[in-house]
């Protein structure tokens, strides 16, 4: 006996090859250790290596296995695996293992009690395991072996290569995941070396693991004679050691001289694949984003948009496109609940692009159905909130009444009616309208009243004026995601010279009542046709023109 526990043999062979390893990526340490548990495959199948036997294999997999682990700073191997296996199978926590328990857990949300695998590990630590040998007694316990079990050993090594190779690509963000996986290929390997022993006993040789480990590994490197590894980064006796050539002629080039061929070529590749496809949209309910219905709509909403909009507004389109692919890659860890994304920056992209778009392209973007349909609706709405504020105090009372009539008039007959949600603030107060604005959302905030160049009317005590700066006023709304400001008020504008919000309509002199009903009429009805803002005011200036009005009084200031 050596008396050398396992974490002995872990901490010499990751300082014999400490500097070695230091210098590689994790990835290429992994990619070392996949290569030697390739070797055993090689045996396994019967295939002979010269002067390299199963037992070379076997050692070869543990001296690498350990710096895998060094390299990812694991304090101490027999931690990490009797965390997991602490004398007993962590699914059923018996030894040996209930085959039929295991098989109910396993797959199941259930499949490891954590808890009780950590209080199996704390009560057991005294009676872990030492050396190598032990260890591997311990897994012949509680998954027993035998000659008839043929490959199952190293198919199963196979499949948590791909397990640990995951872990180890995703390590700097979720290093439990690898410490599970690396205890489970612990475990295949020593079932390898179980059925190796078996093979040995039944041949009448006998087997020591830790000793034929020792052996190859006697406190130093074998290969250079150094305490400290000095060999070449690539040894010689490495090459083709698994590997098989295919010679390259003198003149052919099968390798890349400029890799940004790459990108020139897979562009073009890849816009001719998705144009056969049908583009963005066409493929996008075979995207991988499974954030739920309602994230997998506007996912598709997002795309089906870029596309609509792309030979108008390509900035645009990248943005909703940029959007898509936020909302797909921003998933919670598994097992936990998903967070609410923040969409409403998107909200606004989104209705910029739909307003862009003719009844018809809207038509066939809602014929999608279920809640895209449902998101198009959302779109199509335009939420206003109508402030009509009236003092009684006032040397000319407004007849408010006809303009809210006009506008509900322009919504209720159009073939789009719906698309408009009107909130009436009547006899507002400054207070009813700053709490308003806290409780809901608008597109659009229209102010029906008296004013002048400095100052908008609201109601105060008893009926009287309370005049509020239109500097206020602005500040009031500039927190929120207000579209477009009506002030269809005397004066309202003449002293702006920068929007209060995208786009802000008012007056630049005094106006009578029934002109600013005519503008009111024709700007709703363009709204409620589903044109943009823009077009609407054109359309409330073309209303006032027709019924004998000066158009000129009206203007509009927007964001440049």
């Amino acid at each position: 006996m050596t008396n050398l526990r396992l974490d002995d043999l872990y901490c010499m062979t990751a300082h014999i090859y400490g500097d070695r390893n230091s210098t590689r990526p994790k990835e290429a340490t992994f990619a070392h250790f996949v290569e030697v548990c390739g070797m055993l495959t090689v045996h396994e199948r019967g295939k002979r290596k010269e002067g390299f036997g199963l037992t070379d294999a076997l050692c070869k997999a543990l001296g690498w296995y350990f710096p895998l682990l060094a390299k990812m700073r694991v304090a101490s191997v027999e931690d990490l695996v009797f965390r997991k296996y602490p004398l007993v199978c962590p699914y059923c926590r018996e030894a040996p293992h209930n085959d039929l328990v295991c098989k109910q857990v396993r797959g199941t949300e259930a499949t490891l009690n954590h808890n009780a695998v950590r209080a199996a590990a704390r009560e057991n630590w005294q009676r872990r395991p030492a050396g190598l040998d032990e260890w591997r007694n311990m897994f012949q316990r509680i998954y027993p072996r035998n000659l008839q079990d043929g490959s199952r050993s190293i198919i199963a090594l196979l499949e948590e290569l791909g397990e640990l190779g995951e872990a180890v690509r995703v390590f700097d963000i979720h290093p439990e995941y690898f410490l599970g996986e690396a205890a489970d290929t612990f475990s295949y390997l020593m079932a390898i070396a179980t059925e190796h022993m078996l093979r040995e006993v039944r041949d009448g040789n006998t087997f020591s693991l830790e000793q034929e480990y020792i052996a190859r590994y006697p406190g130093l490197c074998r290969q250079c004679g150094s305490r400290v590894c000095i060999c070449p980064a690539i040894p010689s006796a490495t090459i083709g050691r698994m590997a098989k050539e295919l010679r390259i002629g003198p003149d052919e080039q099968p390798f890349a001289q400029d890799p940004r061929d790459f990108s020139t070529k897979g562009a073009t590749a890849a816009q001719t694949v998705l144009e056969r496809f049908g583009g963005y949209a066409a493929v996008a309910q075979q995207l991988p984003f499974d954030r739920g219905d309602a994230n997998n709509a506007l996912v598709l909403l997002c795309l089906k948009l870029a596309d609509a909009v792309e030979a108008t507004n390509q900035g645009l389109a990248s943005t909703l496109r940029s959007e898509a692919v936020r909302i797909g890659a921003n998933l919670s860890p598994a097992g936990s609940p998903n967070a609410a994304l923040d969409v409403k920056s998107l909200l606004d992209e989104l209705r910029t692009g739909w307003r862009e778009l003719t009844e018809e392209k809207q038509q066939a973007i809602k014929a999608t159905g279920g809640l895209v349909e449902e998101l198009g609706e959302i779109l199509d709405t335009v939420r206003v909130l109508f402030i009509a504020p009236n003092p009684i105090a006032s040397s000319e009372p407004l007849n408010l009444g006809d303009e809210q009539r006009a506008i509900r008039q322009a919504i209720t007959t159009s073939a789009s009616g719906a698309k408009i949600l009107i909130h009436d603030l009547p006899a507002a107060r400054v207070n009813d309208f700053r709490t308003t604005l806290l409780r809901q959302e608008f597109d659009v905030i229209h102010f029906s009243g008296h004013s002048d160049k400095d100052f908008l009317c609201f109601e105060g005590e008893g009926g009287s004026a309370d005049p509020v700066s239109i500097d206020a006023f602005a500040q009031a709304i500039t927190p929120y995601p207000v579209k477009c400001v009506v002030l269809n008020a005397c004066s309202s504008i003449a002293s702006l010279t920068q929007p209060i919000s995208p786009i802000t309509i008012g007056m630049d002199a005094s106006i009578e009542d029934d002109a600013a009903v005519e503008f009111s009429r024709g700007f709703y009805d363009a709204l409620a046709s589903g044109r943009d803002f823009a077009r609407a005011f054109n359309e409330g200036k073309s209303a006032l023109r027709l019924a004998g009005h000066d158009d000129s009084l009206v203007r509009m200031i927007s964001v440049p």
